[in-house]
Parts: structure tokens; sequence; C-alpha cells
């Protein structure tokens, strides 16, 4: 299988560092081949496969892919480079735009009219466009995955979708951030500020450099509007989700729950309405968990409720989701 990255973030170089793993690469009938990787200021292209090892190295020195030796061009157009490259699939992991969704819906849209599969872990497409996406793939006969978008490395739109396929899902509530559950965590058990454990994240890969979506509520909201769209099929637009995030949430009043048992959550919910608010809930609260975890439970007509937790942040844990969706997608040409 033949792979171009659009993006080379923390996701992007944890899936590269995966794949050079025997366990990893034996998981597919065929060879992970990666004949293009892209970043801001260019990319790498070599059609007979690119050297990881190199790629990784030459990232961490200068900073691009693009300085890499003889393979490496700067000012590359991820366009022409979906339009030009021999591959099979394209694995689009650029930073999340949540107004359009642009340039990763382009670049989709681009490479699926091209007749190549697309795996992404970007929110914005799925959240403002997954049905028009998944038509288009449909129509061009490639794969169109998302499963990172939701959970990181847990399979949070699985459980949902193929409960909603035999139940009847009354409601919904969830922790989607892993970045926020970090911060709320480490400032409940450790009384640090929100400032100190949003720099605590960052170095630990939870947080970008610029963490705004994350704490603003704007990253739970894309994904409460996937699960919705995809694993629900009820009609709900980012826009129309009451969003507030966790900027407001003092230390002081994070340790005044603590004495009630309660613990500050950013929490999603889908009911009569869509929301997204920071909440206190009972430290006994089966969807309370800490660090980058997430967590979602379906309270449903039959079966009552379900609870599923794990992972949702980091970039080998969002890695896994990438290679589940690239076995689907060797499975599907079988």
């Amino acid at each position: 299988m033949r792979l171009i990255l659009i993006g080379f973030g923390n996701v992007g170089r944890s899936f590269l560092t995966m794949i050079t793993e025997e366990k990893v690469a034996n998981k597919f009938n065929s060879e992970l081949k990666t004949v293009a990787v892209l970043d801001r200021k260019g990319g790498a292209v070599d059609p007979n496969g690119l050297d990881v090892n190199e790629l990784l190295t030459t990232n961490a020195s200068e900073g691009t892919v693009a300085a890499t030796h003889k393979v490496g061009q700067f000012g590359l157009s991820p366009l022409s480079v979906i339009k030009e490259v021999e591959a099979d699939t394209v694995l689009e992991l650029t930073p999340t735009n949540p107004f359009n969704g642009e340039p990763a819906v382009s670049y989709i849209e681009t490479a699926i009219r091209n007749g190549k599969n697309v795996v992404t872990t970007n929110k914005a497409p799925p959240a403002l466009a997954v049905k028009r996406l998944q038509d288009l793939a449909s129509l061009n006969k490639v794969h169109f995955g998302f499963s990172g978008t939701v959970g990181g490395g847990t399979p949070i739109l699985e459980l949902v979708k193929q409960t909603r396929e035999v139940d009847e899902v009354v409601s919904l509530r969830a922790i989607l951030n892993g970045t926020t559950n970090y911060i709320l965590s480490r400032m409940y058990h450790d009384e640090i500020s929100m400032q100190e454990a949003l720099q605590e994240a960052q170095h630990h890969g939870y947080a970008e450099r610029d963490p705004s979506l994350d704490i603003n509520g704007t990253d739970s909201a894309l994904k409460l509007a996937i699960i919705a769209n995809y694993a629900l099929e009820r009609k709900i637009s980012p826009a129309d989700i009451e969003i507030k995030g966790i900027t407001d949430i003092s230390l002081d009043e994070v340790q005044k729950n603590k004495e009630k048992k309660k613990k500050v959550k950013l929490i999603c919910s889908i009911g009569t309405e869509a929301r997204v608010a920071p909440e206190p809930i009972k430290t006994t609260d089966p969807i309370c968990v800490d660090g980058p975890l997430n967590s979602v439970q379906l309270r449903t007509k039959y079966t009552g409720e379900i609870t599923m937790m794990g992972p949702g942040a980091g970039g080998y844990q969002t890695a896994t989701a990438i290679l589940n969706d690239l076995l689907a997608i060797e499975r599907s040409t079988c």
C-alpha cells in the first residue's frame, strides 16, 4: 500500500515510527510504502519509498522534511502531490480549521476524485461535511476513514454506531478532549494552575502549540458533531451545539468541588439538545476518568447504560486509529 502523508506533526511522526516496527508491518498483507510526506514548508517524494528514519532525523534537526537530501523540496504543493504522485491512500493529518475545514476538505476531495483512499485525523472535514465526503468516496469507489477523529485509539465511533444500529440511543454523555481532561485532572489532584497543567500537556504531546480549540470547547464540539451525524444519524452541525470551554475554571472552583467529592469535567452531551460545557460530576460517575483519557456513556432504550473509556490524546494512540482504517481498506480490497 503506497501512502502519501499530508501533515507531519506528532501523529504523522508517531505513525511512521510505528510502521517501521516489524510487528506492526506484519499486520498487513502488503508492504506499507511511504512515497510522499508534506509539511508546512514543503515535502519529500520518492516513488520507490522514502527512508522513514532519514525523514524523522531531518525533521528533528531542520524542522521540515523539505530539507531531506535529494528527495526534499521546499514549497511543494500538497494538491500537486495528491494529483501527480502514484499512491493508494492519502493520510490527511493537517491541523483543524473549525470554520470551513480548509485546506483539508480540498485535499480530501482531490484525493477521492483522483481515485485515492483517504484516512484523516482532522476533525473539521467529517464534522462539517461527512455525508458529502462519504457520498463522493462511494461514487469514486474508494474508502474514507476518520476513526481517529474521535477518541484517539479508543473506538468510540464504532461503539456508538453499532449500538444505534440495534438499539435506540436515548442520550449520550462523554468526555471527548484529552487535553482539557488532563488539565482539569492535574488541577484536581496536584493543585496546580491551569497554565502549569497546560504546559505539562504540551510537553507530553497531549496539547498542540496553540491549544485554543481544546480549551475553548471547539474540539469537543466538532467531535460531538461527528458522533451525531455519523454514528447517531442525527443532523447536528457544530453551529447547533451550545459551547462553553474551560477558560473560566479556576483552581479555587476545582478544589471546592473536590470537597464535595466532585470533579469538574468538560462534558459533551446529546439529549434533547447538544451541549459542551464544564460540569461538576461525582467521582463515582462511570465517565469520570482522569488524565488524557476519554469516556462515553450511552443511555439506551433496551440495553440500559453502556460506558467505554480509553486513551483520547497522544500521537501513538491516534496513530493506532490510522492503522485500523488502513487495515479496513486492505480488507475491503481483498
